[in-house]
């Protein structure tokens, strides 16, 4: 048979047809390939041919200059009309639409100026928040700073604790420098101001003109009727070209730095629960202490995640086998022990999340701090935990921290209630029922989990549950109500509340 008659030539093509519904996803995959190649490359073309044509009209504005600077009596040649750039720009770029503009043109300075109010902080106090929120920890933004602490011992400090000399710092990734220049306010001052200016833009930011860049930000407390003040931040600096762009990023990015700056100050959301081990146990407060820190700070406190890594000193003061600092992970978080006291009858220790934020996510927090006190009821001899935590949350995330932070603390303290109470408590696990076949010969049980672990709290309550099934159903959607969440009601052996304030803090 011919290799050119009909026959032939539809059994190719049936052998080379691929099945209906692989043609759709063929043409699919093809067309996001294409957009996927394409629009880079139209856009690397764009930046190119701009560039490109930038460096023509710059040489040959250059060249004509040139010529004509000889030709004293021909200056009618150096006006704009007969330097004909047009047949060098090409087509389809124009200047303006890039907003690039002449060095010396007053449209290339920019000036930004942000104004927040802050009602719970006085000058002094937001000037100290912004050295700590934007200056050390990036202002709520997803960068990296390198600098010195302000506890750092090559920072000189006057008599008062301020610092006495100019700060620097190192914003990564985009390798900028800036440098604060210290101010010799006090604390009783009604109105602080701080100078700050970028050193080096880095190599992402070659358009901003060295040495044009100043910002000042005024912390005013004299035109305000509380103890607040009104933060105002300027920024001023001239570029190259595209100022519009670097106007639009500078208000961005300095308006999501002075809101953070504003709730860092601001008066803590205030997290209260406590719970009440009846007299029957007989449990000391230092040895409850001593439980709870080596429970929470060596063994992870029960939670959900992977083993904690202790590191630095053991603690001095009964903490038992616990050090001063651990990492979570996840989420890479790192808490500390800062404080513990010993009265009568009492004994407490307060911790802290050392910076967390973006890096430290879902954590979206500006500040965390928590105590833990355990005190004994003189009456009836019963002992009473209480644990507060003072949170400033990334105000988009508030619901969703006070939701992480109240299953948190109320799982690790139910967790700690079973370890005092139950220290060797386990859950048996039993295979499903009509399924003993998954037992091997003389096996009664799968095995056991400790009942002190979060695991160990959901297959308790899991067994002792006599809600019904429709109930039982809803809850598998809700995991934030697995285990021992509890409801913080009378009827429960936890009880919490959310209130605005210091309780830890002053």
């Amino acid at each position: 048979m011919s290799p050119t008659s009909p026959s032939f030539a539809q059994r190719r093509l049936r052998r080379r047809r691929l099945p209906t519904p692989t043609r759709p996803l063929l043409v699919w995959v093809w067309a996001i390939l294409a957009v996927m190649i394409v629009l880079p490359s139209i856009h690397l073309h764009s930046c190119h041919a701009f560039a490109f044509s930038t460096q023509l009209i710059k040489t040959r504005s250059d060249n004509v200059l040139r010529d004509h600077s000889t030709k004293r009596d021909h200056h009618h040649l150096h006006t704009r009309q007969h330097l004909e750039f047009g047949n060098t720009i090409l087509r389809g770029h124009d200047l303006d639409s890039f907003n690039e503009r002449d060095d010396n043109d007053d449209n290339n300075v920019i000036s930004v100026t942000i104004r927040r109010t802050l009602p719970d902080a006085t000058p002094y106090e937001a000037r100290n928040a912004w050295i700590e929120y934007h200056w050390n920890k990036g202002g709520g933004l997803p960068i990296f700073i390198l600098s010195k602490k302000p506890d750092d011992p090559e920072i000189d400090h006057g008599d008062d604790g301020q610092i006495m000399q100019d700060l620097e710092r190192t914003i990564l990734p985009i390798f900028m420098k800036e440098k604060v220049e210290h101010d010799k306010s006090s604390i009783d001052a009604k109105s602080i101001d701080l100078h700050y200016t970028v050193t080096e833009a880095g190599p992402f930011f070659s358009d901003l003109i060295p040495g044009s860049h100043s910002a000042v930000v005024t912390f005013d407390g004299t035109n305000t009727e509380s103890s607040g003040c009104v933060m105002t931040w300027n920024v001023t600096f001239s570029t190259t070209r595209w100022s519009s762009f670097y106007e639009a990023v500078t208000k961005r990015t300095v308006g999501i730095a002075a809101t953070t700056v504003q709730e860092a100050s601001s008066t803590p959301r205030l997290f209260s629960m406590t719970t009440t081990i009846d007299s029957s146990h007989a449990i000391d407060p230092v040895f409850a202490r001593k439980e709870c820190l080596e429970f929470l700070f060596a063994e992870g406190g029960g939670l959900p995640l992977l083993p904690p890594i202790p590191f630095g000193d053991v603690l001095s003061e009964g903490g038992g086998s616990a050090r001063q600092n651990l990492l979570r992970i996840p989420p890479l978080i790192t808490e500390s022990i800062i404080d513990t006291k010993t009265p009568d009858g009492m004994a407490d220790f307060t911790y802290l999340l050392n910076d967390p934020g973006w890096g430290t996510f879902p954590f979206l927090l500006h500040t965390h701090i928590g105590r833990v006190r355990f005190t004994t009821d003189t009456a009836a001899s019963d002992l009473i935990i209480d644990w507060d935590v003072e949170i400033r949350p990334y105000k988009f995330a508030s619901p969703i921290m006070e939701k992480l932070a109240e299953t948190t603390v109320s799982t690790v303290l139910r967790n700690l209630r079973v370890r005092l109470t139950e220290p060797d408590a386990v859950v048996v696990v039993k295979p499903p029922r009509g399924n003993d076949n998954l037992l091997t010969t003389g096996q009664t049980s799968l095995g056991t989990v400790a009942k002190q672990t979060w695991l160990g709290g959901v297959l308790d309550a899991h067994l002792s549950d006599t809600r019904s099934t429709m109930e039982q159903t809803t809850s598998l959607f809700q995991p934030w109500t697995w285990g021992r969440s509890g409801t913080g009601d009378e009827d429960d052996c936890l009880q919490f509340q959310w209130t605005d304030g210091h309780k830890i803090t002053s």
